[in-house]
């Protein structure tokens, strides 16, 4: 309540001790995030996709999880992605009246040809953005999983309309009331990069806790194939970059044991 009398050291210390509570309420939804994350592998594993729905922070930040899966995951651009209201202008200014459009929800999921495969995660920290509900309405009509991550417990959903799964811990107030960019933002970003990165894991994308199948396309990036190569072979950097040229710079291929016949 004296956030603008504190001085910015308390100020600071108030901020991330609000931050700081933030994992250990999404360790209590531990269930309901490891039922999203096998709902997505099997999607992977039938050749279904991921779709993340939200509007404004949350939108975006189903954006920016979905725009790194191919560069550290090499997937197609297709496997993840992100839909935020208002479309390609929203990421980067605010459209006004986007989030309200219940028909807009519903006509992005038709467009992008959603079916019992796909997974469809909507994001809306207060559980109650019309868009992110009409695209999970028509979503569920379609026959994809559905998944809501918000953080409104007392959120009423009537059960013709309720997800599949629904995530929704109490984070407590905003510091800043009603700025949902903070805590919610930060409990988002933490929850996709959750599914995200363990349904990776679970599709054997990861060896130990290395990115086997990164997509170098880098200097950084090559750098780092080299390491992984070098790390998971014993071979020294120039046998490891030789390896990796040989094998056009797929990791996976280049800690491959050569078969027998080879």
């Amino acid at each position: 309540m004296n956030l603008d009398k504190l001085s910015l050291r308390k100020a600071i210390a108030l901020m991330l001790s609000e931050e700081a509570r933030v994992p250990r309420k999404l360790l209590n939804e531990h269930r309901r995030i490891e039922l999203v994350i096998r709902a997505i592998v099997r999607a992977f594993r039938s050749g279904g996709r991921l779709f993340y729905v939200g509007a404004g922070t949350s939108g975006r930040l189903g954006v920016l999880d979905a725009s790194e899966c191919p560069p550290t995951f090499r997937t197609s651009p297709d496997l993840v992605q992100g839909i935020v209201a208002g479309g390609q202008k929203a990421l980067w200014q605010s459209v006004e009246g986007a989030e309200d459009n219940v028909r807009a929800g519903v006509r992005t999921i038709k467009a992008r040809g959603i079916n019992r495969q796909d997974v469809v995660v909507g994001i809306a920290a207060s559980g109650t953005t019309p868009f992110v509900w009409g695209a999970l309405r028509e979503a569920k009509r379609r026959g994809a999983t559905t998944a809501l991550v918000c953080f409104n417990p007392f959120l009423e959903i009537p059960r013709a309309l309720r997800p599949n799964i629904v995530i929704a811990p109490s984070l407590g107030p905003e510091l800043l009331t009603g700025s949902t960019r903070l805590k919610a933002g930060t409990a988002t970003k933490l929850l996709l990069n959750l599914l995200t990165t363990l349904s990776m894991v679970r599709l054997g994308k990861v060896r130990s806790n290395l990115m086997i199948d990164l997509n170098p396309s880098n200097v950084k990036l090559r750098g780092r194939a080299v390491r992984i190569v070098q790390e998971l072979t014993g071979q020294d950097y120039e046998a490891a970059l030789a390896i990796l040229k040989r094998r056009s710079w797929i990791v996976r291929k280049a800690i491959a044991r050569p078969s027998r016949k080879q």
